[in-house]
């Protein structure tokens, strides 16, 4: 799914991750993806004016399957970095904690033609 990475249009992005789950049988997943989804757009949304989600169902290591969600963009900014927990009273800086603490594995990779891509795999 292309889109422009404006606030209201990450509502259709939520719906087309459930429906996909829905679909795959992994309703199991749907509040943990939808969840991702929203945090990385959120903040992608700040640094670039298009996106590009992706949804894939991936045998994993060990037992099952698994769902990799991942997002890219063209943005030249650096590859987001947890940097600890934010001070109590700050608006911004808990995605990547929201991320690592919802996901089984997650990461982000610079693309071969610029830009790059944040990625998370559940189970």
């Amino acid at each position: 799914m292309r889109l422009v990475a404006e606030p209201a249009r990450f509502a259709a992005v939520r719906e087309a991750v459930r429906e996909q789950l829905r679909a795959w049988g992994r309703e199991d997943l749907v509040d943990a993806a939808v969840l991702c989804a929203t945090e990385i757009l959120a903040n992608v949304h700040d640094h670039t004016d298009s996106v590009e989600c992706e949804l894939t169902l991936a045998p994993l290591p060990g037992p099952g399957e698994g769902v990799r969600l991942a997002v890219s963009d063209g943005s030249a900014v650096l590859l987001p970095q947890p940097s600890g927990p934010p001070p109590g009273c700050a608006e911004r800086g808990r995605g990547l904690l929201l991320l690592a603490g919802t996901a089984d594995r997650w990461g982000t990779v610079l693309m071969p033609g610029g830009g790059k891509q944040v990625w998370v795999v559940l189970r």
